[in-house]
């Protein structure tokens, strides 16, 4: 068997190198991933916030309305105090799901791209080694 020449050294040393730099990337990269999910789960949970408040502002103006027009809050007009609720949180617990649904997501890439990381650090180490046969 022969003796591995500098030269081969020093490809497997690049190899390494390489290797090691795209995992870096990788996990920086994956980093950002999962900062932008959580960034995106909170705007929706923001969102969210403002539909329910909005929703209970709708109720209080519709109630007032009511009774400055002497209808009394029971039967339908109490239905539909309701229903502007329901819908309010209905819509505001969608985009809470919408947001968690994102956040899932850029954890996925995340996950993916260090994979895809160690993978090529993987792959380069075996090809440096193969320099060295």
């Amino acid at each position: 068997m022969a003796t591995p020449t500098a030269g081969q050294f020093l490809g497997f040393g690049a190899g390494v190198f390489s290797g090691v730099s795209a995992l870096l990337a990788a996990n920086d990269q994956a980093s950002l991933l999962r900062e932008q999910g959580a960034l995106t789960r909170d705007d929706y949970f923001r969102q969210a916030a403002l539909v329910r408040e909005d929703g209970h502002r709708t109720r209080a103006k519709q109630a007032m309305e009511y009774v400055s027009a002497g209808v009394e809050l029971a039967g339908t007009p109490l239905l539909m105090l309701r229903e502007t609720l329901s819908k309010a949180g209905a819509k505001s617990r969608a985009l809470e799901v919408t947001g968690l649904n994102y956040e899932r997501l850029y954890n996925r890439k995340a996950q993916i791209t260090k994979n895809e990381g160690r993978a090529k650090l993987v792959g380069d180490i075996m090809t440096g080694a193969s320099l060295l046969l």
